[in-house]
């Protein structure tokens, strides 16, 4: 069976824009293979319990777009370094699909696509794509924070 192929046949989460911009990260993103009549994108805080944060996602019409205000980011985190990892909840009942970019040929996108920091709240946030091409959020304490 030709894996490329049954891939693209599996329902997934593809990120097409990222915005990390004025104390926010914008993401617009497509679900491929299913359609959804709501979309809500979840960010889990990586090896914690409990870290967890549910944003809905507004419809394009093409796909969805979600604003992550990052001072929600900071919320209860106590650690100098904790990472969000992103999924996208479409109310079907199942395990929300991890928020990436796996459709466009481009693999190892950790070391091609790099995002600028932004500073707020006594911490910075950029988003990165991991060693599997899916969407996180890199967060660290301030210096004298």
């Amino acid at each position: 069976m030709d894996k490329t192929f049954s891939f693209a046949r599996e329902c997934s989460a593809e990120v097409e824009q990222v915005w990390p911009r004025d104390g926010h990260v914008t993401l617009r993103f497509a679900l491929v293979g299913a359609e959804a009549r709501q979309a809500t994108v979840v960010l889990r805080v990586r090896g914690e319990d409990g870290g967890e944060l549910r944003l809905p996602a507004d419809s394009t019409g093409q796909g969805y777009e979600v604003r992550i205000p990052l001072r929600l980011l900071a919320a209860r985190r106590t650690a100098d370094e904790w990472y969000w990892d992103l999924y996208l909840d479409v109310g079907a009942g199942g395990e929300p699909l991890r928020l990436g970019t796996h459709l466009d040929d481009i693999t190892g996108k950790k070391k091609i696509f790099v995002y600028p920091a932004q500073h707020t709240a006594g911490f910075r946030a950029a988003p990165y794509y991991t060693i599997k091409d899916n969407l996180s959020i890199r967060c660290r304490r301030e210096e004298g924070q």
